[in-house]
């Protein structure tokens, strides 16, 4: 395989699932409520004095991205902290953005970032480098953080865990899922360009080695629509059931 400076994998098709079936949280899907399932193109970024295939490598599905605490940055000259990560393009500057994929993170892994959604580099300056990081930690058999601090999720060391980072520039809302649960939400810093990147990027402490496996990556796109204020959803009752339209559909109310 080549050294992979540049990987674009297109979703041509998508399982529709019924109503039904949809569990909250879950990706959305294709077809309902306005939702499309967009193609997935990334550029690798790794450190600069290695080829590619040295710290990253694609296998039967499943990326491995890894890198050392002694390796070089991403770029000659570049200061920041070693790095194997999946750059998404294009940037996004409107509607809403969702991604999914499925992560592994084995033992010795720490103290590193393997998410994280990036100002435009245009604003970064303007608005702060990063809007939202998703730390990894050993602690607590493995536990993601909202950068170094709130824990979202424990004990996920060496199992695949399913994640979801919708990023809602209509409303300016970031919001967590981990295994269909979700875990976090928060205002974005109101940026108008941003975009994410998945893989390892070291942080302060960082393990010898850092290490994470990604398969079944998807990105969701939405017109977005703004969150109407208290009270100004239509309400109909139906017998006992009081249901309220929301933006993704009727909903029941109790």
């Amino acid at each position: 395989m080549s050294e992979l400076a540049f990987h674009k994998l297109l979703l041509a098709t998508a399982t529709v699932l019924p109503l039904a079936a949809r569990v909250a949280g879950a990706d959305p899907i294709s077809g309902v409520d306005g939702w499309v399932l967009a193609p997935v193109n990334f550029n690798v970024q790794s450190p600069y004095n290695l080829p590619t295939s040295d710290r990253y490598s694609y296998s039967d599905g499943v990326y491995h991205l890894w890198v050392y605490n002694t390796d070089e940055p991403f770029s000659k000259g570049n200061t920041t902290r070693p790095r194997t990560e999946q750059r998404f393009t294009p940037d996004y500057t409107s509607g809403e953005v969702q991604y999914a994929s499925d992560m592994l993170v084995p033992s010795g892994t720490s103290n590193v970032c393997i998410f994280q959604i990036h100002t435009g580099d245009a604003y970064s300056s303007e608005y702060g480098a990063t809007t939202f990081m998703l730390f990894w930690y050993s602690s607590d058999g493995g536990s993601l953080h909202d950068y170094d601090g709130k824990e979202l999720a424990s004990g996920l060391t060496g199992d695949w865990f399913h994640l979801n980072v919708n990023d809602d520039l209509v409303n300016h809302t970031i919001t967590v899922w981990v295994n269909n649960q979700q875990v976090w939400t928060q205002q974005d810093n109101k940026a108008p360009d941003f975009y994410m990147k998945d893989g390892v990027y070291m942080q302060s402490g960082g393990s010898s080695e850092m290490q994470d496996y990604i398969k079944n990556i998807e990105f969701w796109t939405h017109s977005g629509v703004p969150v109407p204020a208290p009270g100004s959803l239509p309400m109909v009752f139906m017998g006992t059931a009081m249901l309220m339209l929301s933006r993704r559909g009727w909903k029941a109310v109790h």
